[in-house]
């Protein structure tokens, strides 16, 4: 009974601790995706790489401070956004993560945790370009009859 009790405690525990995920989620986005990721690279700066359906955007690598790294070879660990547009049609949702890599005793960089402090000041940024991107588009641009 009592190792009954405690392996549902442990079980009911670790289920817990593993369904959170990290960083911020922007709700209800309602640009094309083709705007949103124009808004989302004058957010973040040039991308470092673009998925093939350009729905996942990874920003070039940065220090604490939020400048870009000069000698990389030179870094204990670095930053970086990886902003995904979530769902298959309008209004999307934007998720911002802000990863941490710091180097292990290899050299190698490998992901040591996320920033949520710096993904939720990315995120602020990115929803004020949306707003003001949405208030500056052309509706007959938006809607190709052909």
């Amino acid at each position: 009974m009592k190792k009954t009790l405690c392996f549902l405690a442990i079980s009911f525990s670790l289920l817990l601790s593993s369904c959170r995920t990290g960083g911020v989620i922007l709700r209800e986005t309602p640009l094309s995706v083709s705007e949103t990721r124009r808004t989302i690279v004058s957010v973040i700066g040039e991308p470092r790489s673009v998925s093939q359906n350009g729905r996942e955007i990874i920003s070039k690598f940065y220090d604490r401070k939020d400048k870009a790294i000069p000698r990389m070879e030179m870094a204990k660990e670095r930053y970086y956004t990886h902003v995904t547009v979530l769902g298959d049609r309008r209004p999307y949702d934007i998720q911002v993560d802000v990863l941490v890599e710091g180097r292990n005793p290899d050299g190698a960089f490998e992901v040591i945790g996320r920033d949520d402090n710096k993904a939720t000041i990315i995120a602020e940024k990115l929803r004020q370009a949306l707003n003001q991107s949405r208030d500056t588009r052309n509706v007959i641009d938006d809607f190709r009859s052909f």
